[in-house]
């Protein structure tokens, strides 16, 4: 068990979950959030196989049963309802070991939080700026005071530091870690990448909301128990809408539309949050008139939906090269953000999770060497994974906005007519990396499908890490 203190920046599903497998490992951690207060907005989370294996592991997985439903296929439709076709994932327990999940964003935040002791998470602080040197880091926070009462106030931000071993910025594609970090090796001369240093581009709007309770009287398809997902494909326009049950008899949706002129922003300019709720109507209007294969209209289910449970985001995709530095490393989509059409964001976050703090648990000391050879390490052990699943998740937002004959050709090709066993190259591919944490006893999915090899830097010795509580 090593003796660093780690600083989080960033309480979303890559941060609790880091946090939640320190505790676990017994090492010294806190967790800096900008938001006063969790309040998750967005719709679903799609768990994976590979992803379930580490929440089994920790003990997660029956209390995720609860609250979601399996997801076993994805069918695809135009517009007027016609099927292009369906992409099955019914193998999956046979094959990796663990069915996937379908579940609420907030219903997992929920989970995640029950296992992170309320003292160690620092709500309201915002970090402004960093620095490192051969013995520690130590970031800068300001209150988060954006309310438009602090603002009227004329009320000053107070400003508090902490200190510790190792910082990993969780704080997503806006990241200010990232940006900190980047700023730093520049300062250095270190040179980057220019693909790392070039403005976010988006180029699609996305809508995401969740119905209240409904009834599954006027609803049906809720007494199916089922998480599948639903998605139609507009004739004319680039949009895609999902659909998906969830097990508290609730539907949430997603509009996804291509923008009319797609914009760039530098990273220091950006002032958008994922997931705060803000006007939709645009989007919204456009597919209301849309039939729905639950029966209806999805204006239906807009207008079942409040005002407080939408959001708007804007989409965009990039893959980062630079991941560490020094004492700081980036994690989840602070180094690859992906587009929502895979599912695999959160996913994707998790894994580099459990991989970062398998080789926390194992480093020697807290010395500076030791800790740049840990995210080495863990380097080596998720980017070329982490890569090959963000180029699929790509190539399938390509393969949804193409427009035309041929496009026609290849969705009903790719959606619902390939043989099973091409299906499941990209399926094995997605799930080849399911890793399992070393310090404590492996969990008893197994699969037909071998995983990609495991490097942990210590393995399960009893009574080493602490019981699940």
């Amino acid at each position: 068990m090593s003796n660093v203190k780690v600083i989080i920046v960033g309480a979303g599903v890559c941060g609790l979950m880091t946090a939640i497998q320190l505790e676990r490992a017994g090492i010294d951690y806190i967790v800096v959030e900008k938001a006063r207060s969790c309040s998750p907005l967005g719709s679903a989370l799609s768990l994976t196989s590979a992803c379930n294996y580490i929440f089994d592991q920790l003990g997660m997985l029956e209390d995720i049963h609860k609250v979601s439903y399996p997801c076993t296929k994805i069918d695809y439709y135009r517009e007027d309802l016609s099927h292009v076709g369906v992409m099955h994932a019914r193998d999956n327990l046979k094959r990796y070991g663990y069915d996937g999940f379908l579940i609420r964003r907030v219903a997992l935040y929920d989970i995640m939080l029950s296992r992170v002791p309320k003292e160690k998470i620092h709500w309201g602080k915002r970090m402004v700026s960093f620095r490192q040197d051969e013995k520690s880091v130590e970031i800068e926070c300001q209150d988060n005071l954006d309310d438009d009462a602090s603002i009227a106030s004329g009320a000053e931000p107070a400003t508090i530091t902490f200190s510790g071993d190792i910082l990993i910025g969780a704080d997503g594609a806006y990241s200010s870690v990232r940006r900190n970090l980047y700023k730093d090796m520049q300062a250095k001369g270190i040179t980057l990448p220019k693909s790392d240093l070039a403005p976010l581009h988006f180029d699609s709007d996305c809508v995401i909301g969740v119905t209240d309770v409904l009834s599954a009287e006027e609803f049906p398809i809720l007494k199916e128990k089922s998480g599948d997902f639903w998605v139609i494909m507009g004739k004319e326009r680039v949009i895609q809408v999902y659909l998906f049950t969830f097990a508290e008899d609730r539907i949430g949706w997603q509009i996804c539309g291509k923008m009319d002129k797609p914009v760039e922003y530098e990273e220091k300019d950006f002032r958008f949050t994922d997931w705060k709720p803000i006007a939709a109507d645009e989007l919204c209007n456009i597919v209301r008139d849309y039939k729905c294969p639950f029966g209806g209209t999805l204006g239906d289910l807009i207008d079942k939906t409040p005002k407080d449970r939408l959001s708007k985001v804007m989409l965009e995709d990039k893959y980062f090269h630079t991941w560490y530095h020094q004492r700081t490393v980036l994690m989840g989509d602070a180094c690859h953000k992906h587009l929502p059409f895979g599912g695999q964001g959160a996913n994707q976050a998790i894994l580099d999770s459990v991989h970062l703090v398998n080789q926390l648990y194992g480093i020697p000391s807290n010395s500076l060497a030791d800790v740049e050879k840990s995210f080495k390490e863990y380097y080596g052990n998720r980017s070329t994974n982490a890569r090959d699943v963000f180029k699929s998740t790509s190539m399938v937002a390509s393969i949804l906005n193409a427009r035309g004959p041929l496009a026609e050709m290849s969705r009903f090709v790719v959606l619902g007519h390939c043989p099973d066993w091409f299906n499941n190259l990209g399926m094995d591919g997605m799930n080849s990396d399911r890793p399992i944490l070393g310090f404590l006893p492996p969990p008893p999915g197994k699969g037909s499908v071998k995983a990609k090899p495991q490097v942990v830097a210590a393995h399960y010795k009893p009574g080493t890490a602490v019981a699940a509580v």
